[in-house]
């Protein structure tokens, strides 16, 4: 019989995501993970058949401790009744994106997209992977795309539902590739790299603006 304690469990969990962190996806095996808590490989192995479901498994605790932070960003811009909705979703993705305590899980989160990428991207990916915070997250960006062309301050000859991914996808792969790369980015400085972000949320946000009519 294989036994099984769910502190065990959380204690793999958090020194996966620290190692993941520290020695990136790509190089950290699952030894390591076992020497970070002083357990053998074999008691491990009882516990995440692989890197890979060990990787889903700390997404899946990624995703639950940074929903509720996501939900009270949200709720602060929405509290903001004197913007308009794209004014909203300017605030929710600086917040958001920028925030320095979500760094930590934002990196996590940049490692593990690299790693499942390309060839190694397994066929249940999207089922095992998409968990209930892309979904809440794509409601959150949505319902303030949706706020924002119902009053006017966000363009209306291009779909919510289109404008949707543009949004999302194009903030995560440049934050994505500055967390990876960081100082490593060619011919930009450490202080250009830092700003790189936060000018692209505005070129966004002005390129959301509603389109005159000609």
């Amino acid at each position: 019989m294989v036994y099984q304690t769910e502190e065990t469990r959380q204690k793999i969990l958090v020194a996966a995501e620290a190692t993941f962190i520290e020695k990136g996806f790509f190089n950290t095996q699952m030894k390591d993970v076992a020497a970070a808590i002083g357990i053998s490989r074999n008691s491990l192995y009882r516990y995440f058949h692989d890197k890979g479901d060990l990787g889903y498994a700390v997404l899946g605790m990624v995703y639950a401790r940074i929903e509720p932070r996501l939900e009270r960003i949200l709720r602060d811009a929405r509290a903001n009744t004197a913007l308009s909705g794209r004014e909203q979703l300017q605030l929710f993705l600086e917040k958001g994106l920028l925030n320095k305590h979500l760094r930590a899980d934002l990196t996590f989160m940049a490692e593990f997209d690299s790693y499942f990428s390309g060839d190694r991207i397994p066929v249940d990916f999207r089922s095992r992977a998409g968990g209930p915070l892309p979904m809440s997250y794509l409601s959150m960006i949505g319902d303030l795309v949706l706020a924002g062309v119902q009053d006017g301050s966000i363009r209306r000859d291009i779909s919510p539902q289109q404008l949707l991914p543009m949004i999302l996808y194009s903030l995560k792969a440049l934050q994505q590739h500055i967390l990876l790369r960081g100082s490593a980015l060619v011919d930009i400085s450490q202080r250009d790299t830092e700003r790189l972000l936060p000018n692209l949320i505005t070129v966004l946000m002005d390129g959301l603006k509603p389109v005159a009519s000609g």
